[in-house]
């Protein structure tokens, strides 16, 4: 607490720093008491009167929690902007340059968050929902183990292409171990859907083609060993078994076709999705889609490799969560305050 009247109004009217107290003095909190102080703008008095030094206060907080939200705090006020605590799930209320408390609306809320700390995408995504109903833009700044700052911003987005439902006559296929070919009539399902590539004059479908075709009864599956066609049900047990996490990728698969997205493998990324909007022959997919269910935790590295791969190639970054009721996609890139 700041006691001095001249004092209290000279730190609070020059950055807005703490809040003012009927008496004439001003309250700071843990965080602007510390970077008044190593702005020498400030001298700190333990009980008995004798100055107070910033590690002798670090002594007293939980250092890794501490320092998760003070650089934060320290690199926006660095940056210009003024801070103020918020209410969970956000640490501070950012107002913009030359703006404050009383004067205009916060520009974001920070949550802040430590390269050691683990990526939970159910707690993201309830943070960005309560954000996001109070009309301000979720800020999210991680603190690695040097101390540098990196930025995110996080958006859920509904997701919408222009592609149509193929919706001609039946469709024969030959399963071939794990392959699935169509070798004729083939054509509006390739060049108006884009599904699968064509090679020596056959369509080669991907697993999820091939079950989300069977699936929608626009095609049936001859298995070319048993000579028998294949129902849904058997398909997708062989996929399963044959491919960790079928169910979940299926899952973001089939909400991407019925979204009016055209899926392809995002393995060159790093990722099981690529996503176009359009005919993929004229334009890049514009996003990069990792699907991601309610147990799957990440560490933040995890998550800037991911951002910076999808930066490097001009793409989105997509989480696609699937929830009890629909699939959220979370868009997450780097931000500059």
């Amino acid at each position: 607490m700041v006691e001095d009247e001249k004092e209290a109004n000279r730190l609070h009217n020059k950055g807005f720093f703490g809040e003012p107290l009927s008496g004439g003095g001003l309250e700071l909190d843990l965080h602007e008491a510390i970077y008044l102080l190593e702005a020498e703008r400030l001298e700190i008095e333990d009980e008995e009167g004798g100055p107070i030094s910033k590690e002798a206060i670090l002594e007293r907080t939980s250092e890794e929690r501490f320092m998760k939200e003070y650089l934060p705090y320290k690199d926006m006020r660095l940056r210009g902007y003024v801070l103020k605590k918020a209410s969970d799930p956000a640490s501070y209320r950012v107002f913009p340059r030359g703006g404050g408390p009383g004067q205009t609306p916060s520009k974001y809320w920070l949550c802040t968050h430590s390269e050691k700390g683990v990526f939970d995408i159910k707690e993201i995504l309830d943070a960005e929902h309560q954000i996001s109903n109070l009309d301000k833009t979720m800020l999210t700044a991680v603190v690695d183990e040097e101390g540098d700052v990196t930025y995110y911003k996080f958006s859920t987005i509904d997701l919408n292409g222009s592609v149509e439902r193929f919706d001609e006559k039946k469709l024969e296929a030959t399963m071939y171990g794990d392959r699935c070919m169509i070798d004729e009539n083939f054509e509006g399902l390739l060049d108006s859907n884009f599904y699968g590539f064509e090679d020596n004059g056959v369509l080669r479908l991907s697993s999820y083609e091939t079950l989300y075709l069977k699936e929608n009864e626009i095609m049936a599956v001859k298995d070319i060993e048993t000579e028998k066609y294949l129902t849904s049900k058997e398909l997708k047990e062989k996929y399963t078994e044959d491919s960790e996490g079928f169910e979940l990728k299926y899952e973001i698969y089939e909400d991407l076709r019925r979204r009016g997205l055209i899926p392809k493998t995002g393995f060159k990324y790093g990722t099981p999705f690529r996503a176009y909007a359009d005919d993929p022959d004229g334009i890049h997919a514009e996003y990069i889609i990792q699907p991601v269910g309610e147990d799957r935790k990440y560490r933040w590295y995890e998550v800037s490799r991911a951002v910076r791969v999808a930066h490097s190639v001009r793409k989105d970054f997509l989480f696609a969560y699937a929830g009890e009721e629909d699939v959220e996609y979370l868009k997450i890139k780097r931000e500059t305050p």
